[in-house]
Parts: structure tokens; sequence; C-alpha cells
């Protein structure tokens, strides 16, 4: 599935690995072996030197060479044998900084015999260590021993501290452990160990992280029982009410919170969210104006809200509000004023504040928004392309003069697509690395069936971001949709998915290449997920075809009846009824 914006969202940046702070060169081959030489000899020896004792209880045994070793092979990139290297060092070695950083070299290697050794070594030199503990409660974790990890796990928390708790979180929360964790987490609950603690862990975020939300409310219950009178309490009270489903709770408890700190914006922001979630924008509005001061954040939230459900009586309120202060302050807000005036449906006078916003940080969404109403209430497209034109000339921002093309060709997109695609190449013509740029011509170019020419942007996105996300899904569900190129989709949208597993569009294109390579039963499990992450009119669409193919055929009419409800006109849901159930067409 493609995404239906012109936006194109860069990757997330890779999780940090949990506690797990390596040298950079231990992921690349540094620029000189002589340097990687020199740093590896002073990083040993200045461990080794800090305690003349590091040299072993056996002085037969070569825990500086080990060490050496260890550091040369981590400087290459070989973590294997830089976590052998180093536990054959810090088995022999009495000094805790080259032990600790052995633990966390194997950790990070997945090297769990011998980060296992070099855990036993550091709790036989410092008993009451957090990270000797931490670091056998995580290898048994991750080698399937729960009950060992958890009777540490317990020992760390009995001793009350942050760091202690601390790495009890990341024992929980690391990649390889997670499986596990959950049961865990529970035992840990049960034994009434996660205590709530100033600057502590999160417990029920960390509940909520590990998918066991009815811990999460129970121990955010438990926080704000010890802690009534903190607002933090309550609002990780809320988000885990809400990540449970139970929103007449979550509201209760940020009402609780905002009562306690009125002046924090942000839980205000939240509770005024949850209400129009619920359908009272009224009540929303009502908080929002409660803030004091009514500034621009305080305003522009307020437009937000009532844009979701526009009500004239709201955006009568909010326009006082707007209004009621000096001439001065009022021309500063003229781009709020648009804002509000384009929801009551007053296009000139929408146009006429916008004009009026001043130089500033909201003046170039301004000069957008007047090119929009020009371009589709005032029927003026040469009036707001010539618009787009002087706003471009005016800026120094390359993402906003990039902002002005992305719409210029949006607007002519329905009713000139020649002079949109020439308005593509030139705005590429001057930014020829840009991601928006690239990702919105080729959407642009699937919609005229340029299957190649979708395939060149998308790898010249690819060249630049080989791992982007985006790129790499739309990408496999165009070979997978317009070619018979499957397999190579196949490699496209699996490494699309490792990267974001949750995304629909994404586990949508799975189940769709799945489909076209002839696996029924593996689309169907991915198309059902991604109905479930986010019902939409293509998905159903999918679903509802591999259901009939795969002899599913009341369920697949039954998907199609209900979908087409939904989405009387969505393209491609009815491009595929016509084509299997033309019946269910009027």
């Amino acid at each position: 599935m493609l995404y239906s914006n012109r936006e194109l969202c860069v990757a997330a940046p890779t999780k940090i690995k949990h506690l797990l702070k390596l040298t950079k060169a231990a992921k690349a081959k540094v620029h000189s072996a002589r340097r990687s030489a020199w740093r590896a000899c002073w990083l040993c020896a200045a461990i080794l030197t800090a305690n003349p004792a590091a040299a072993g209880a056996n002085a037969g045994v070569d825990v500086l060479g080990f060490a050496l070793k260890a550091e040369f092979a981590l400087q290459s990139g070989s973590l294997d044998a830089a976590a052998s290297e180093y536990a054959k060092a810090a088995v022999q070695s009495q000094q805790v900084d080259l032990i600790e950083r052995a633990a966390t070299v194997a950790l990070f290697a997945k090297d769990y015999d011998a980060a296992e050794r070099v855990g036993k070594r550091w709790l036989a030199l410092q008993p009451d260590a957090i990270g000797a503990k931490r670091t056998l409660a995580w290898v048994a974790m991750a080698s399937a021993r729960r009950a060992d990890a958890e009777a540490l796990l317990l020992e760390l928390l009995a001793d009350n501290s942050v760091d202690a708790q601390r790495a009890v979180a990341q024992v929980l929360v690391a990649a390889e452990n997670r499986a596990s964790a959950p049961q865990s987490l529970r035992v840990l609950v049960q034994a009434g160990a996660l205590k709530p603690l100033s600057k502590g862990p999160n417990w029920s975020a960390v509940a909520n992280n590990l998918g066991d939300k009815e811990s999460a409310v129970q121990l955010a219950e438990s926080e704000t029982a010890a802690n009534p009178k903190s607002a933090e309490a309550w609002r990780r009270r809320a988000q885990a009410q809400m990540a449970a489903g139970d929103s007449p709770q979550a509201l209760k408890a940020l009402e609780k919170a905002l009562d306690l700190a009125p002046e924090d914006f942000e839980l205000r922001l939240a509770l005024a969210a949850l209400h129009a979630q619920n359908g009272d924008v009224d009540r929303a509005d009502y908080i929002l104006a409660k803030a004091d001061p009514q500034d621009d954040r305080a305003l522009s939230a307020r437009l937000a809200n009532v844009a979701s459900k526009p009500n004239a009586k709201l955006l009568k309120r909010i326009e006082r509000s707007l209004r009621n202060s000096s001439r001065e302050r009022v021309r500063s807000r003229a781009f709020l004023l648009g804002q509000l005036f384009e929801l009551r449906k007053s296009t000139d006078l929408a146009l006429s504040w916008y004009a009026q916003e001043p130089k500033g940080a909201a003046w170039h969404e301004a000069q957008l928004r007047r090119s929009v109403l020009l371009a589709r209430e005032k029927n003026d497209l040469p009036g707001a392309r010539a618009l787009l034109v002087q706003t471009r000339l005016q800026v120094d921002d390359d993402q906003q003069r990039v902002d002005a093309y992305l719409l210029e060709a949006e607007l002519l997109t329905d009713s000139d697509r020649a002079a949109a695609l020439t308005v593509y190449d030139e705005a590429l013509s001057l930014y020829q690395q840009d991601f928006r740029l690239l990702y919105a011509r080729a959407l642009f170019r699937i919609a005229n069936n340029d299957v190649p020419g979708l395939e060149q942007d998308l790898r010249s996105i690819l060249e630049l971001d080989p791992e982007n996300p985006q790129a790499l899904n739309a990408l496999g569900y165009t070979l997978a949709d317009r070619t018979d190129r499957h397999q190579e989709a196949l490699d496209y949208i699996q490494r699309a998915i490792a990267k974001q597993p949750d995304d629909a569009a994404f586990v949508d294109s799975m189940g769709w290449v799945q489909y076209r390579l002839g696996n029924l039963t593996k689309a169907l499990s991915y198309l059902r997920r991604a109905y479930q992450l986010a019902p939409d009119g293509e998905v159903a669409a999918h679903l509802a075809e591999v259901l009939w193919m795969a002899d599913k055929r009341d369920e697949a009419t039954a998907l199609w009846r209900a979908a087409l409800q939904r989405w009387p006109n969505h393209a491609a849901l009815l491009e595929s009824v016509k084509r299997l159930q033309p019946g269910l067409l009027p």
C-alpha cells in the first residue's frame, strides 16, 4: 500500500542499544591503523595501571595481552572476538573498570556465555554490584532461565535505589528479552517489588512497552496511591488507562492531574484532546479557554480543536479572544484570524487576514494558505501560482521553497498534469536530493502508470538512504502490484517492515505481495492485521479479494458490502468489486 499523502517521513532514528555505550570505532573501521593501535594501548594501559593488581591474581596470565587483543578486535568491528578476548582478561582481573567494559561488550555481542563468566567474576569481587547483577539477570533472561533472572531482579529491587530500579527496567525492555519479560514483570508486580521512586523508572510505561496493559494500570494506580498529590503520577495513570482502552477513567485521571497542576499546558492539551476524541469539542474548548495566558499557543490549540468539527458559536468565542488585545497584538495574530475565517467559510476575510501576516514564523504558512484559497475557493489557479512563485523568491529556507513547489504541483494535478510534472521537474533540477520531492514525483508518476519513472525516483532516495522504509515499501508494493517481479518486491517490503513492523501500510504491502506470490494463508494473516491496525478502503479491497480467492466468499462479500457503505467512492475498492462481485454495485 502506498501512502496517500505527498510527505516523505524520514525514517526514525535507529534505537540505541539499552545501556551499551561502545566507541564509534566498534561499528566501523578506523581511518588509521596507527591511530587505532595507540588508542587501544592507551585505553588498556589506563585501565590496568589504575590498579596494579589488575595484572591478575595469577601473575602468569597475560591480562594486558588479552585486553589489547580485545580492543584491537573492537576497533576493527569484530565484536565476537572482542567479547571473547575481553572475557579472558576479565575473569583473571581484579580491575572493575575492565570487567565492566568486558560485560558491556559481551552483552552487545550477545555472547551470553562470556557475559555470564564476566558477571560472575564481577560479583565475586563486588557482591553488591548493581552492574554485575544486571549483567547476570540479562543473560539469564536472554537464555530463557526466567527463574534465575527473576531472583536476581528481586535482589536488585530489594536495594530500593534508583540505579537498581533502572537496571531492572533495562533488563526487562532489552530487545532479546522481550519474549519472556512480560511474565517476569508480573512476578515482580505480584511480589510488590516495583515501588515508585522519585526519578526512578516509570513502571507503568515499562509494562505498556512490554504489552502488559493490565499490569500497567495496576502499577499506575499504585503510584497514585503512593503519591496522590503528584500530577505526573496521575498523568501516567491516564496514559496507562488510555492504552488499556478505558477512556472514562483516563479522563478522570487527567482531570485530577490538571487540578494539581493547572499551569501545565501539556496536561490541559491532553485533557482537551481526549474530550474532543470523545466528540465533546465544546468541553475541549472550555478547558483550553481556561489556560492562562490566552497566548498564541492556547489560541492555536483552540482553533485546531474546533477545526475537527466547525462550530459557529465556538468560532465566535475564539474570535473574541483573538481580538481582545491591542491593535498591534491583533495584527500579529493575522495568521490565526485567517485560520478562523477560513473555518467559518469566509474566504475573502481569510485571504485578507492571511495577507496581513507580518514576516516571521507564520508568514510562509500564511502564503501557502492564501494560495490554496485562491485556487480552490476563488478558482484563480494562475493567481495562486503567481503567489507561490513570489513566495519562493522571498524566503531563504530551502525547505520552505520545496513546500511551495510541492503545493503548486498538487494544485495543478487535477487540472493540468503536464504542468504539474513540469513543476516537479523544475524543483528537482534545483534540489536533486530532496526526499519529499522525489517521493511526491514518484507517486505522481505511478498515478500515470509510469512504473519506470516511479522506480527511478524511489531508487534515487535509496541511493542516498538505502534503508529508507517509505521508499522501500513504495517500491516493493508497486513491483508487487504492477509487475511480475514479486520476489524482488518481497525483499524490499521485508526490509521496510523490519524497520516499522506496526505500520499498517507496510503490513498491507506484505499481505499483497504474499498474495501475488500465491501464499494465500500468509496473505490473509497480514491483511487481517493491516485492516485491524488501520481500516481503509484499499486494505478492505485487498483483504476482500484474497478472501474471495481463498474460497471464503461469504466473508469477502460481507466485507465488500460494509466497506462500500463506509467508503462508497474509494477507487481501489470500487475496482475490486466491479472485477469480482459486480452485483454488489448499484
